[in-house]
């Protein structure tokens, strides 16, 4: 009470003073700009928060509350400015609204506000004032007169020896620089920056930012410079690091690995940047990676991918040790499963891109592999029909055995109710909370190459039983060489390991020669041999497509590498496909109604150019053919060779695709329905079997007892009535069978 009572008293003796000026000025920042200036601040505290780089241009978006915020504070600031225009506080709450504006990025209402500000010549705020209207000016796009107000304001600034306000506007200045990509006058700007500073903390950001910049001009030895004197300075904590860190890098960008590793070392085991721990490491196992050092760089990569599991770091060592699985030791399997880690990581966009393309590529890779070893089988069961035997026989011994170790774990799992959480557990295979911790170690050995037996593969879908070839010997070797050279391709173009193409494109010239696709092979090694400046071998196999594959496509492309063929006599040579001719005489065939000798000669051209434009429409006529002389089921084969990878992107896939889907559905129906049907006769045969003895029976005890005999009657009357039933249902269910199958036929037909 006394304390309000002194109060009270200073305010009615100050009043008597000063007047009503003093009184205005009192009311106005308790009533407005004093709530104003602390929401203000609270708001710019947390917009600031959020920029990481000091010298960034623009700031991130303000979210929908900190809108919210500013808005109040521009409400409050115009009522003094509408209401209290005598007040001390009218520049004050000019000068808030524009920044208010500008964090909310309303950059021409702030820059009025500025300008206003600017028509006040004894405003505390005109120093400050003319570097917010300069950062207005240079968002609006009026880069010449937004610099020239940055400059006057360096010049006063230090002239005043506001040195806050120096750094404020030679920052601002720098950061626009590095927007604008204009690197040489943001270095020069930096230099000048340094000159003019006392403060040592400063100084060092600005050296590290030097560092940045140099590296965006690939400027490596100017920026280890630069870093190196960020640590002659006073860095705060953070940037010390990134100092230090993006000096062990420059390091080994510059080929000095092992002073890189030291540095690195250094970093780790100081104990002073245990939080930044997994950075240090991912650089360590580059360096590794780059000495070969495969065995280390892999552990260092695991170990940060389990121990930081919710960092980005663990995405990018996962990223890397799938490019380390796939390039250097060549297990893609693990690449595989690195990559799909890192794609679902918390990397940058761009990085998950890099990972989900090669996903894509070993996806490829991986069913273009699995046909391949479906066919080198198919061929071998065609020309060993031992192997198919043997086969069939070691897959109904397993399949057997798969069946009876099922039953055996359903008994177990149906006695388990009483058997402790844990046991159950680790019976499921699911691991406690202590054996995951331990499985970790043995990640390596986990997932080594283990070969699974062939109940294994049956459990997990991947073995099948074997089943007989359908088409010829011809047709298989075609098939072969086809995804021979698709593989061969593959890691032409986009694995990358030109060692592996080259084997794939020499199988094909070694062991099937008279295929279509040997060209290619030829063609593709010619080109590969041609990038690596050997051109005597390059030339040789250009040689053999020119002398002995006049009708290829690749023909003309050979003679112009030889030199064979001028640019001018190219239009000269004919382009024509090498199985058109045949094609048009198979046409003639079916338009003669001679269909045997068109499917004949439509099957040539499909065996023997599978790759020809006219290799999906010979296989189409068959279809037709097949169709026509309502031989469905051989329609229906063709049908599903056009429905396949090869063919299925291509018009006559599209146009067939539905009709041969509803076939095989429509077969798998009518198969369903002959069980189901066959099903009811041996009920019904069953039944009947049933009911002959009790008509015996019957028979020899009707003299004996009469009313016995009647219940009998009565009985041998219902099972006549059930057996009819039974005969009824049967008669509707083919019925319906028959229609439908006639109906669906049709419906094919069309």
């Amino acid at each position: 009470m006394n304390k309000k009572k002194y109060f009270l008293f200073i305010l009615i003796f100050s009043v008597i003073l000063s007047g009503c000026s003093l009184w205005r000025d009192f009311t106005t920042y308790f009533n407005t700009y004093y709530n104003a200036i602390t929401l203000f601040e609270k708001t710019e505290e947390e917009i600031l928060s959020k920029k990481n780089d000091a010298f960034a241009f623009r700031l991130d978006p303000p979210t929908p509350q900190q809108i919210k915020d500013l808005t109040k504070v521009i409400e409050k600031c115009s009522k003094i400015l509408q209401f209290n225009k005598e007040s001390s506080f009218f520049d004050d709450a000019l000068f808030l609204t524009g920044k208010a504006f500008y964090y909310q990025q309303e950059y021409a209402r702030a820059q009025r506000k500025f300008i206003e500000l600017s028509y006040i010549p004894q405003s505390s705020f005109k120093l400050e004032n003319k570097i917010w209207l300069a950062k207005t000016h240079l968002q609006l796009r009026n880069f010449e007169e937004g610099i020239k107000l940055l400059e006057e304001a360096q010049k006063e600034a230090l002239i005043n020896k506001k040195e806050n306000l120096f750094i404020d506007a030679s920052t601002f200045k720098i950061s626009f620089y590095i927007f604008r990509q204009d690197y040489r006058k943001a270095i020069d700007e930096c230099q000048n920056f340094i000159d003019n500073l006392k403060n040592d903390e400063t100084i060092a950001l600005v050296y590290y930012q030097m560092g940045k910049i140099y590296l965006k001009l690939e400027e490596n030895d100017n920026a280890l410079n630069a870093f190196a004197s960020v640590l002659r300075h006073s860095p705060t904590f953070d940037i010390e690091f990134e100092s230090r860190l993006e000096y062990s890098k420059l390091l080994k960008e510059l080929g000095k690995l092992e002073e890189s590793e030291k540095s690195l070392n250094e970093l780790l085991y100081q104990g002073k940047f245990k939080d930044q721990e997994d950075r240090i490491l991912l650089e360590l196992a580059q360096i590794y990676d780059e000495k070969n050092d495969l065995k280390k760089a892999t552990e260092i990569l695991k170990q940060i991918d389990s121990t930081y599991k919710q960092k980005p770091t663990a995405g990018l060592a996962d990223l890397i040790l799938g490019k380390i699985y796939e390039y250097k030791i060549q297990n893609y399997d693990s690449s595989y499963k690195y990559y799909n880690k890192a794609a679902a990581s918390s990397i940058t966009k761009e990085l998950k891109d890099q990972a989900t393309s090669r996903i894509r590529i070993i996806d490829k890779y991986f069913a273009l592999k699995k046909n391949l070893d479906e066919l080198y089988l198919q061929l071998n069961y065609i020309t060993d029909n031992t192997k198919f035997i043997r086969d069939s026989i070691d897959y109904e011994i397993a399949y057997n055995q798969y069946l009876e170790e099922t039953k055996k774990k359903q008994e177990q799992n149906a006695q388990s109710i009483n058997i402790p959480i844990s046991q159950r557990l680790q019976e499921r295979g699911i691991q406690t909370p202590q054996q995951k911790e331990k499985s970790v170690k043995t990640d390596s050995a986990k997932y080594s190459d283990k070969k699974l037996s062939l109940i294994e593969l049956i459990a997990q879908g991947k073995a099948k039983k074997p089943i007989r070839p359908k088409i010829s010997v011809d047709s298989i070797t075609t098939l072969i060489s086809q995804n021979l050279y698709n593989i061969g391709n593959l890691f032409l173009n986009e694995i990358e390991i030109i060692d592996s193409a080259k084997s794939y494109f020499n199988e094909i010239i070694e062991k099937y020669p008279n295929k279509s696709y040997i060209v290619d092979a030829l063609f593709a090694l010619g080109t590969h041999y041609e990038t690596l400046n050997e051109k005597d071998k390059a030339d040789s196999l250009f040689k053999l497509i020119y002398d002995n594959y006049p009708n290829h496509k690749l023909y003309k492309e050979a003679g112009k590498k030889l030199g064979l063929i001028k640019s001018e006599d190219i239009t000269l040579l004919t382009t024509n496909d090498p199985a058109e001719k045949l094609y048009l005489e198979a046409e003639e065939m079916y338009y003669n109604k001679k269909y045997q000798e068109a499917i004949n000669s439509f099957r040539k051209i499909y065996l023997n150019y599978p790759r020809s434009s006219y290799a999906p429409k010979s296989i189409l006529y068959i279809g037709m053919i097949y169709e026509e002389r309502n031989q469905n089921d051989s329609a229906a084969f063709f049908y599903g060779i056009l429905s396949s990878r090869d063919y299925a992107s291509t018009p006559y896939g599209k146009a067939v695709i539905a009709k041969y889907t509803t076939y095989k559905n429509e077969k798998e129906r009518l198969e369903k329905e002959e069980a189901e049907k066959k099903k009811l006769e041996e009920q019904k045969t069953k039944q009947l079997e049933l009911e002959e003895p009790k008509i015996e029976k019957s028979t020899n005890k009707n003299i004996v007892n009469p009313d016995k005999n009647l219940l009998q009657e009565k009985t041998d009357s219902s099972s006549r009535k059930i057996a009819k039933e039974l005969k009824t249902n049967l008669e509707k269910s083919d019925t319906t069978s028959i229609d439908t199958s006639k109906k669906q036929r049709i419906r094919f037909e069309e």
